[in-house]
């Protein structure tokens, strides 16, 4: 059977998942005969002609705003790149999630345009997305209203729904995961264990990852937040000490956490500002001890450096809703990542 595989993606986290998917495909002679993959990030993927690989721009500014209202490029030039493809007897279109503009758009308006007539949908690992039953509980909440405006004005139609973000209209047939045990199955008929590359992990050094959500960080909360951190990095005295902001923090100024910490008495903190995605940045500088208040990243470090990383987590009733907090505790109790409080005390 002629196979086609198109993945979207929107972070460069959700590329190393792709990359996984591929990586499972090749290594385990599972007949696919080309990869397509559609991201508005800056990575290309190994395995995928230069050719099947469309970026489209992602709006960072308002002559980027502009361009796609008035002009509505990306729509265009995905169209133009769907109608490139040529026919195939089944084409897999691989997504995180339908929250995002450029999926929603996809599955609900796009797929009229491929030549195939057997399309199946599928699901590809995201965080904390396939271990917990995330759901948007009211149709018009702010954020879907957002998008759907979003997608107004850029031509692609945003489909507002209720219910998992994963799945919500119930037509996934299969789910690529990094632990099968415990992901969440949906209405899909197969779930499919994918791996990270094993890779050595040299060094000593602590990365302090930063936080998006900071509304919670008053003078009280930080305070207890540095004396837990103050007590674990004395403990690691000879190692130097990495700040992460979160890609959402544009402004290093506005980062309410990052100030915070520089207060900490007795240690120096090295900023890394850039764009590189966090599980080749602990490579680069070497952090081998990893704290973060609930960072999904620590998921995915910990899956990729097994024993070599360790991972501290810090706020989980404070920043995820209760009904989702024992999905993580599983999650984080499979991998050993373990709660901040335990090492200071």
């Amino acid at each position: 059977m002629h196979k086609a595989i198109i993945f979207l993606s929107f972070t460069t986290s959700q590329n190393q998942s792709i990359q996984n998917c591929i990586n499972y495909f090749k290594y385990n002679n599972k007949k696919v005969d080309e990869f397509y993959f559609i991201s508005n990030t800056k990575s290309s993927l190994k395995h995928i002609k230069k050719y099947n690989q469309l970026q489209l721009t992602k709006i960072t500014s308002w002559n980027d705003g502009m361009s796609q209202i008035l002009f509505k490029k990306n729509k265009k030039d995905l169209l133009k790149f769907l109608a490139s493809i040529p026919d195939h007897e089944q084409i897999e279109i691989i997504i995180p999630h339908f929250q995002n503009i450029l999926c929603n758009y996809f599955v609900n308006h796009c797929k009229n345009y491929l030549k195939s007539k057997n399309i199946i949908i599928s699901l590809y690992p995201d965080g904390m997305l396939s271990y917990q039953p995330y759901e948007i509980k009211n149709r018009f909440e702010y954020e879907s209203v957002l998008r759907w405006i979003g997608g107004l004005f850029t031509g692609m139609k945003y489909e507002i729904f209720k219910g998992p973000i994963a799945d919500p209209y119930k037509c996934i047939e299969k789910i690529y995961t990094y632990i099968p045990s415990i992901t969440i199955p949906y209405t899909s008929n197969e779930i499919i264990k994918i791996h990270f590359s094993e890779k050595k992990l040299i060094g000593k050094n602590t990365l302090i990852l930063g936080h998006y959500k900071q509304s919670k960080f008053d003078k009280i909360y930080l305070k207890k937040i540095n004396h837990m951190i103050s007590g674990f990095l004395a403990k690691t005295k000879d190692d130097k000490i990495y700040y992460k902001p979160h890609p959402r923090i544009n402004e290093i100024s506005k980062d309410i956490f990052y100030k915070s910490i520089l207060k900490i008495p007795g240690i120096e903190i090295v900023l890394c500002i850039n764009e590189e995605p966090v599980e080749q940045l602990v490579e680069s500088i070497g952090a081998s001890k990893i704290i973060a208040s609930v960072s999904t990243s620590m998921i995915n470090l910990k899956l990729k450096y097994r024993k070599q990383i360790s991972c501290y987590y810090f706020g989980l009733n404070d920043y995820v809703l209760p009904q989702y907090s024992p999905y993580y505790q599983r999650v984080f109790q499979k991998l050993s990542i373990r709660p901040l409080i335990e090492n200071y005390e």
